[in-house]
């Protein structure tokens, strides 16, 4: 029996399912990207196209983690889905389609970023990584190509293929020093997969910490005087010595680089923290990482204002300031927002909220957590609008944004 013949990609002005194709607006090597119309929207939608070259059981499943994760994420800062289907030789997911351009398009990372720009666009995408943490799924493949930025700025994550649940093994070959096989992009890869089968949030914030300290100076983190596209152009074919580098080179001090000997001190220790080769001793969960950026934009750099939580107890209200971040609601001295009430747990529920002038999003900390907005149950995660009627537990809260906020999106 002769193999079945390789699928062929549409092109513009082709019908694909019930898809008119309008553009090609990417590629890559078994994948394509259109511009389509759907039948079920009257704007067009993103149609990304995969094809399955003999059904590859890896491919295959790439397909379902990719899927399965997109459906389960609302955050404004990760690309949304409209569906998806798997049919003979290829799969494909529709999507929003995005205006903008990737972060390796938008920015020369030879030349560093504004301090403030860099850091609310990493706040950003931690923001988008929170909700995922939060379901155990990494991401594992976290690098400017895969970074949205949209004209008005919001930044989306995009590419959930490689994610995993990070508490099952997975096994490189043998072992990960055995077979070295490198998971994710090899210039954003982490120094645990030279010695481990497992990756947790924490690697996902060593990525993120690696663009980061890209933007902020220019450089590459692990070679000193050389700039980003010179250290990839040296080893574009050699991605084991980004693992060797990654995994026994000491990072490069940013403050040698010009315009960062001023960066804030706050901001040095975290990325010093963030890049540790040991991947307890980093931040471990992008809202850790989301948090400690917010208040370095706000405190240390002025390039944020806060909002204000007002509480209602005892038939007043009182007003808090919420910093950009993920921030703690609960009963608990731990939580930035502290409410009181026989239903409330220590650690009740979560704001995740990237700053002016965006929209904060809460979600229960525990299953069954009653939390209600506009007097519906909250189960998962929802969108805090300037004039919504929020409860958590017994406990009536208002949010007021800074000016302006009002009339954003989230």
């Amino acid at each position: 029996m002769s193999p079945p013949a390789p699928f062929a990609f549409p092109d513009p002005g082709d019908t694909f399912e019930n898809f008119e194709i309008l553009n090609e607006i990417g590629r890559g090597a078994f994948a394509r990207v259109y511009e389509v119309l759907s039948p079920d929207s009257d704007e067009p939608v993103a149609l990304k196209l995969t094809a399955l070259p003999n059904m590859s059981v890896d491919l295959v499943q790439r397909a379902i983690r990719e899927i399965a994760v997109l459906r389960t994420l609302s955050s404004p800062h990760v690309v949304k889905l409209h569906g998806s289907s798997i049919g003979e030789g290829y799969f494909y997911l529709v999507m929003e389609l995005l205006q903008g351009q990737q972060l390796n398009e938008h920015h020369a990372f030879d030349e560093p970023m504004q301090v403030a720009e860099a850091v609310d666009l990493m706040l950003q995408v931690c923001v988008g990584l929170t909700e995922a943490h939060a379901k155990g799924v990494v991401h594992r493949d976290i690098k400017p190509a895969n970074l949205w930025i949209q004209p008005d700025g919001l930044v989306k994550l995009l590419d959930f293929g490689l994610a995993r649940a990070w508490g099952v093994p997975w096994v490189y070959g043998r072992n990960a020093t055995a077979a070295r096989t490198v998971v994710g992009t090899p210039h954003y890869t982490q120094p645990e997969q030279l010695y481990t089968h497992e990756l947790t949030p924490a690697s996902d914030v060593y990525s993120l910490a690696t663009i980061l300290y890209e933007l902020l100076s220019g450089h590459a983190v692990l070679f000193a005087h050389q700039t980003v596209s010179e250290v990839i152009e040296a080893l574009h074919d050699n991605p084991l010595a980004w693992l060797d580098a990654h995994a026994s080179r000491e990072m490069v001090p940013i403050t040698r680089y010009p315009g960062c000997a001023g960066l804030p001190d706050t901001l040095l220790q975290l990325l010093e923290r963030a890049l540790a080769k040991d991947p307890q001793q980093r931040p471990q969960l992008a809202g850790h990482f989301a948090s400690a950026l917010g208040d370095i934009l706000h405190y240390d750099l002025g390039a944020t204002p806060a909002a204000e939580v007002q509480i209602r107890t005892s038939g007043s209200w009182r007003s808090v300031p919420l910093i950009p971040g993920r921030r703690r609601v609960g009963a608990g001295e731990i939580c930035a927002v502290q409410v009181t009430g026989r239903e409330l747990l220590d650690v009740h529920a979560h704001i995740e909220w990237s700053g002016f002038p965006r929209l904060a999003q809460i979600r229960p900390a525990a299953p069954g957590a009653p939390i209600t907005i506009d007097g519906l149950a909250v189960d998962r995660v929802a969108t805090i609008r300037p004039d919504a009627e929020v409860q958590v537990g017994p406990t009536p809260l208002r949010f007021v944004y800074p000016e302006r906020t009002s009339s954003a999106g989230a």
